[in-house]
């Protein structure tokens, strides 16, 4: 058995050493989002400011890391390392849970993850699976294969049950496939659409079969999709293949609880879950140098290197202002400031003998025109007196016809006004509104054939209420009908409940004006 476990033994550390050369060879596609520059300003240039970011959320060595411009070295200045203010509120987790036959073990999971719900390190807004893995089974390691996030404690802890209860295959001294099933479930998360910072948290004894895997490995997958590894692991006396070097190589955490002690271990792990956010935005150093390139206002590339990665960014250089303009070019501008003195002299003997000439001919032409000024004067106020002796004649012929018109209208009106008053009166009474507004209620009789309402004096009816407008509706009748008209008012009349500018009132209709409502009685 000894021997078994020796050869099993070496057979992980080849294994091991194979998986790490082929880390090393994925590190150039990974290192792009490692490391980053942001919110670069080049306001007081050649001063150059901005802010270096790192994925990492643990500090680096801020001597490795390199500027160069036109692959010159650089020399920057860099301040305290900074948190990312911008931290996302909600994550999304993915737990892997060993699915095992060992009831301390299942118990062991499910207070460990029920401690660290219950403590508030899932929030409102989470998006929360839990998985078993095993081994593979039917081309299947992940029970469920299809994910199914949610936020409720409730049921997060009863999948925990359920994957208990999910097909268990353990060969080879107990040991399953870990490292299968984390690549299997980066695989899954790559196909959705990752808006939250995504995790994986992997629940384990850490007692695991070698990863024999081809393509790309669990470790630049995680870090190409930024989906950090996190291990919690039940401790068991032997350990053939840990996730520590995964975790801490994917910016993730790993714990192992050798005493199996729930209460410390949740408190570790609900720390991990709780902070998750906030490592995963990493961490940002402000930094500033001072450029080598010229006032071109073209773009240049300015390159990084450091032992988290390499990147670049484009430096917007300001062109030159005028001051700088002149400064480079002495001699060309001095002798332009001459010419043009040269050219304004001669320019201004010009203007000056042109101008005594003009003067002259002013002078005359001024003589000359207010003679003539003087002369039109005259004859303008003849002409003028002339015009307003006219137009106050026609003004006063206007007057008088308009006068004559509109006592006209005015008897044609009353006329009429008589007429419809008595047509009015043939039903042996006049019309009358019922009017009520909370408790106050009254009636209005209607004793012209054209009444005015509103909240002004100047109206047949004054209704002196806020709701109501100055001028609001008006009231006729016409050969025995009534017609109701809004005169363009704030809230306008709402007949039998429809808003509207005018119609025909019945017997009995219901008219809303403002807050004051009236019954139309005939």
């Amino acid at each position: 058995m000894k021997y078994f476990i020796k050869q099993d033994f070496m057979l992980t550390r080849i294994v091991s050493l194979i998986s790490f050369l082929l880390v090393y060879s994925f590190s150039v596609f990974t290192q792009n989002n490692q490391i980053d520059v942001r919110n670069v300003t080049t306001d007081k240039f050649p001063e150059v400011k901005g802010e270096f970011w790192v994925r990492t959320p643990e500090e680096i060595d801020k001597k490795s890391v390199k500027f160069y411009e036109n692959n010159q070295l650089i020399k920057a200045n860099f301040e305290t390392v900074q948190k990312v203010e911008t931290v996302s509120r909600n994550k999304m987790l993915l737990f892997l849970i060993r699915n095992t036959a060992s009831k301390l073990e299942k118990k062991w999971y499910k207070e460990v993850l029920s401690n660290a719900f219950k403590n508030g390190a899932i929030k409102s807004g989470d998006r929360i699976e839990i998985v078993g893995f095993s081994c593979f089974i039917d081309k299947q390691i992940l029970y469920p294969s299809t994910f199914n996030f949610t936020d409720n404690i409730e049921v997060l802890l009863s999948r925990v049950d359920e994957i208990t209860e999910s097909k268990r295959l353990e060969y080879n001294q107990g040991k399953v496939q870990t490292h299968i099933a984390i690549n299997e479930a980066l695989n899954a998360l790559e196909s959705l659409n990752l808006e939250l910072p995504t995790g994986i948290f992997v629940l384990s004894d850490d007692c695991s079969m070698p990863p024999i895997l081809t393509g790309e490995l669990p470790g630049p997958r995680s870090l190409r999709l930024n989906i950090p590894i996190y291990g919690i692991s039940y401790f068991k006396s032997k350990t053939y293949f840990d996730l520590k070097e995964l975790c801490t190589q994917t910016y993730g955490l790993y714990a192992t609880d050798t005493s199996n002690d729930i209460s410390s271990v949740s408190k570790e792990f609900n720390t991990f879950i709780s902070d998750f956010e906030n490592r995963h935005a990493g961490i940002y150093y402000p930094f500033s140098y001072t450029s080598t390139f010229e006032k071109d206002g073209k773009n240049h590339l300015v390159k990084i290197e450091s032992k988290e990665g390499q990147a670049g960014f484009s430096l917007a250089v300001p062109s030159k202002n005028i001051l700088e303009l002149i400064q480079d070019n002495l001699l060309i501008v001095a002798v332009i400031f001459i010419l043009l003195i040269v050219f304004v002299v001669m320019i201004v003997m010009m203007n000056k003998k042109n101008n005594l000439k003009k003067e002259e001919l002013e002078l005359e032409r001024k003589k000359q025109f207010s003679e003539m000024e003087q002369s039109q004067r005259v004859s303008e106020n003849k002409l003028t007196q002339q015009e307003m002796e006219l137009h106050k004649i026609k003004e006063d012929e206007r007057r008088e016809m308009e006068v004559v018109k509109l006592e006209k209208q005015q008897k044609a009106q009353a006329n009429e006004d008589e007429v419809q008053l008595q047509k009015m009166l043939e039903r042996g009474n006049f019309p009358w509104f019922e009017f009520h507004f909370g408790t106050e209620r009254g009636n209005y009789q209607i004793q012209t054939p054209r009444l005015t309402s509103g909240r002004d004096t100047s109206n047949t009816w004054m209704i002196n209420h806020p709701t109501v407008s100055r001028n609001h509706f008006t009231l006729t009748f016409n050969n025995y009908v009534y017609t109701i008209r809004d005169n363009g008012s704030s809230n306008g009349i709402i007949v039998n409940n429809c808003m509207v500018a005018e119609c025909e009132l019945k017997h009995g209709d219901c008219i809303q004006v403002g807050e004051i409502t009236l019954t139309f009685h005939i």
